[in-house]
C-alpha cells in the first residue's frame, strides 16, 4: 500500500509535463545560496553547507536531497562567487543540478545589496517500468519517459538580497527560461522565491530569530515560517510551520573552530497532511562553516615620554 501511495504522489506531483516543485528543506534559512544568487559572498565570510534531507520516513523510495553551497567574497569583483551541487531523488525519479554564481555589491543604507545571476544545469533521469491499466504497452505512447530516458537541460537564476547586520530579505526566480528536456517530455517552470529574516536581540543571554520563506511555481505554492532561540550565542532550538503540510521542531549548536564558525542542525518534520498515516516524519540535517578572510589590524604602537 505504501508503494502504490508513493508512486501515486510523486506521478501527480513531479510528473506532469510543464511543472513541478522544486527540493525543500527544513533549514532553509542556511541554504539562501541555492536559490538566491545575490547572497554569493554578501555575509563577507567563505562559508561551506552541507544539508541532508530524508524525507516521508517509512516509504520505500521516499525522497532525499542533498545539497553543497560554498560560497566568499571576491573584492577584485566587486561582490561574491558561489557554488551550489543538489542531488534530488524521488522514486523513479533522480536530478542533480550545479550552479555557478555571482552577485555584485552595493551599499545600501545600513546593509549591503546584492544583485546575483546563477548557471548551470539540471539533469534529470527517469527509471520506471510503466504499468497502463488496459494493459498496452507504454512505449505505444510518446508521452511517457521510457525506463532509464535522461535529459540536461541549461539553468539560469537570478536574485536580489539585501542583508543589514540585524535583517535580511531576498526575491528571486529560478529555471529562467523554461528549457525542455524533450527526451522525457518535460519542461523545467519558472519559480519564484521570497524569504527575510531578523534577528532580534531578546537580552545578553537570548537573541529571537524569525525567518520566512515562500515559493511558487505559480501552479502551487509552498510557505515555510519558523521561530528560534539562539542561547549565548551557542544552542539554537525553535520550531518551523510548513503550510498544511508538517511541523518542525528544531536543535542546533554553534561554536568556534579554527578561527571560524562551525554550526550543526537537526529537524524533524511532522507530517500534518494526509499523508501522516502512512509516514513517521521527515529527518533534516544541517552542517554550516563559515570564517572571516580579513586579518585583525595590526596593533599599533608608540611611545610617549612621560610613559616610557
Amino acid at each position: 500500500m505504501k508503494k502504490i501511495l508513493l508512486t501515486l504522489s510523486l506521478a501527480i506531483s513531479g510528473l506532469f509535463a510543464t511543472a513541478q516543485q522544486d527540493y525543500q528543506f527544513t533549514h532553509y534559512m542556511f541554504d539562501n545560496l541555492s536559490f538566491n544568487p545575490g547572497y554569493a559572498g554578501i555575509t563577507n565570510s567563505i562559508c561551506g553547507t552541507a544539508l541532508f534531507r530524508q524525507q516521508w520516513s517509512g516509504f520505500d523510495g521516499s525522497p532525499q536531497t542533498a545539497l553543497l553551497n560554498v560560497h566568499a567574497p571576491v573584492k577584485m569583483l566587486r561582490g561574491g562567487i558561489g557554488l551550489t551541487y543538489v542531488n534530488d531523488q524521488l522514486g523513479f525519479e533522480k536530478n542533480n543540478l550545479v550552479r555557478l554564481s555571482y552577485s555584485y555589491h552595493q551599499g545600501l543604507g545600513v546593509g549591503i545589496l546584492g544583485i546575483g545571476i546563477s548557471a548551470g544545469f539540471i539533469q534529470k533521469s527517469i527509471d520506471a517500468n510503466w504499468i497502463t491499466p488496459d494493459g498496452t504497452p507504454a512505449a505505444n505512447d510518446g508521452a511517457i519517459a521510457q525506463a532509464n530516458s535522461s535529459d540536461m537541460a541549461p539553468d539560469i537564476n537570478f536574485g536580489i538580497f539585501y542583508k543589514t547586520p540585524n535583517l535580511y530579505m531576498g526575491l528571486s526566480a529560478t529555471h529562467l527560461g523554461q528549457f525542455d528536456m524533450d527526451e522525457l517530455n518535460l519542461q523545467n517552470v519558472h519559480h519564484y522565491w521570497i524569504t527575510a529574516g531578523y534577528d532580534y536581540q531578546i537580552n545578553p543571554d537570548f537573541m529571537l530569530r524569525p525567518s520566512i520563506l515562500a515559493k511558487t511555481d505559480i501552479a502551487s505554492t509552498q510557505i515555510d515560517v519558523n521561530v528560534n532561540v539562539l542561547f549565548k550565542n551557542m544552542v539554537w532550538a525553535g520550531v518551523s510551520y510548513r503550510l498544511a503540510d508538517a511541523i518542525a521542531p528544531m536543535l542546533g549548536y554553534q561554536t568556534l573552530v579554527g578561527g571560524g564558525m562551525l554550526r550543526i542542525g537537526y529537524g524533524y518534520d511532522v507530517t500534518t497532511s494526509a499523508l501522516r498515516s502512512y509516514s513517521s516524519g521527515s529527518h533534516d540535517i544541517m552542517l554550516n562553516y563559515c570564517f572571516n578572510i580579513d586579518k585583525p589590524q595590526p596593533v599599533q604602537k608608540s611611545k610617549n615620554p612621560r610613559f616610557l
